[in-house]
């Protein structure tokens, strides 16, 4: 890699409620979603190269990877022939409902518009990240949003504050198609109430929050990882104030009332080694700020 790099946080995100009211014409499913990004985040470094683009993440390296995607749409656009190189550092797990895949696409969108002096508008970047995929969207904005549609139709919320959750990822990761089959077959349709969380996060307070959370892909989840079920009760049970299974899984979150807590629920889950456990907290909106290394 030749030049100056751009080094770029990628956070993960957790659905603080999922609705589905149905099935679209184009077979995606219309959803209603609470999202909050959170501080469990990978590392994204873009830079340039002599030629090429290239995508180094380990096992997850190479044209599938969606933060590649995500660069070839933006070259391709643009109409430039550009050598870059992007190295990712993973942290946030995969098949968890975190986003990691998304985040990681947003970041590289953020930091290629950066790189070669901001030839896109924040609307072509939105309209980019949406052609990429339905969380994507957000995870550019970042922050507490409504989203409708796929879940690529954003309205911002009022701003929830750093709340602290403990985060739990079960071996098994879900596939998100098939939960969203089973679904199909047998899943409530739902909607939210969009001023019952303006009111609580204009006032917000972790037991309030706890309070709403809800997800209709959790049933359908827990038919394909069990432990989604297991998490969550133990988590309840250690003194979380609520807690939920995250997007389509199988990563489980539960909101504590001080950091404090977080980390004593954490520890006393840690006994089993085969789940992985994050402290975290609510993360606010994706400033666009980047590290020049």
């Amino acid at each position: 890699m030749s030049g100056s790099m751009i080094t770029m946080f990628a956070y993960a995100k957790v659905n603080l409620a999922l609705a589905i009211s149905g099935l679209r014409e184009d077979q995606y499913h219309e959803l209603e979603s609470v999202m909050q990004s959170v501080e469990l985040h990978d590392v994204v470094r873009v830079g340039r190269r002599g030629s090429g683009l290239v995508c180094h993440c380990g096992s997850l390296s190479g044209p599938q990877n969606l933060a590649y995607q995500a660069a070839n749409l933006f070259l391709q656009r643009w109409g430039r022939q550009e050598g870059i190189e992007i190295e990712i550092t993973k942290h946030i797990p995969v098949e968890a409902g975190l986003a990691g895949g998304s985040s990681d696409a947003a970041a590289v969108l953020r930091a290629l518009n950066r790189l070669f002096g901001f030839p896109y508008t924040p609307d072509i970047l939105r309209e980019m990240a949406a052609a990429l995929g339905a969380d994507v969207p957000f995870c550019l904005a970042g922050g507490t949003m409504w989203a409708t549609g796929r879940g690529e139709v954003l309205e911002a919320l009022p701003a929830a504050p750093a709340l602290p959750l403990v985060l739990v990822k079960p071996r098994p990761g879900v596939n998100t198609e098939e939960v969203y089959r089973r679904w199909d077959w047998s899943g409530p349709r739902s909607r939210l109430k969009r001023e019952d969380w303006q009111a609580v996060l204009r006032r917000p307070a972790a037991a309030k929050v706890a309070a709403l959370l809800s997800n209709a892909l959790e049933p359908a989840a827990i038919e394909l990882v069990p432990a989604i079920a297991e998490i969550k009760a133990k988590l309840l049970r250690a003194g979380c104030l609520g807690a939920l299974m995250s997007g389509s899984g199988s990563a489980v979150f539960g909101l504590a009332e001080s950091d404090s807590r977080a980390q004593e629920i954490a520890k006393n889950l840690g006994q089993d080694q085969s789940w992985q456990i994050w402290v975290t907290r609510f993360q606010g909106e994706n400033s666009g700020e980047v590290d020049l290394r």
